[in-house]
């Protein structure tokens, strides 16, 4: 059962009244699992979109195996594969990844021997990033394999609004970022 109650807060020598609830229990029963009460979190899109994500990424890395990347490192060499010479700066708007995760993975990369780092010509503070052969065969292995994956997601969603959820999506990312533009973050 719930209860409200008042309580006074101090601040600069003012008392100022807030509201918070307190929960007492009585001697009930735990709930049954189709009876959990989640309260506001029903309306919380981020927790569905946690769950749907771990979801996949069990999914992701079940069909991709052991030497699976993580899904971050795959979208990083899927770009560097598909765009040889492409900046660190490049490879963060386009994975919308900031940059010291970009970096963390990029020095992995390099140091598994997946990836090699050029300085640009015309920018010496630019580095440059191409596969190795190595890491050509390692992501064209993934991507065969991530097929799948994709197939999968694409079933759980339904053919007929996968491309309307994935707009949905892209709108909600675009729309979050210039919300935090706006209010200057």
């Amino acid at each position: 059962m719930r209860t409200r109650r008042m309580v006074t807060a101090m601040s600069h020598s003012q008392q100022i009244p807030a509201t918070s609830i307190a929960l007492t229990y009585e001697d009930r029963p735990a709930p049954r699992d189709d009876q959990i009460d989640h309260g506001i979190l029903h309306e919380f899109v981020g927790m569905y979109l946690r769950v749907a994500y771990e979801a996949a990424y069990e999914d992701f890395t079940k069909r991709l195996g052991p030497e699976a990347l993580k899904p971050g490192y795959f979208t990083i060499l899927t770009l560097i594969v598909h765009n040889p010479r492409i900046s660190q700066t490049q490879i963060g708007a386009a994975s919308a990844r900031d940059k010291s995760t970009v970096t963390k993975a990029l020095r992995w990369m390099e140091d598994t021997g997946l990836i090699t780092r050029l300085t640009s010509a015309r920018d010496r503070r630019a580095h440059l990033s191409v596969a190795t052969k190595k890491g050509v065969e390692m992501q064209a292995r993934m991507e065969a394999k991530a097929v799948a994956h994709l197939a999968a997601l694409n079933d759980a969603i339904g053919p007929e609004r996968c491309a309307e959820f994935i707009q949905v999506l892209k709108d909600m990312a675009a729309n979050l970022r210039r919300s935090d533009e706006r209010r200057g973050r």
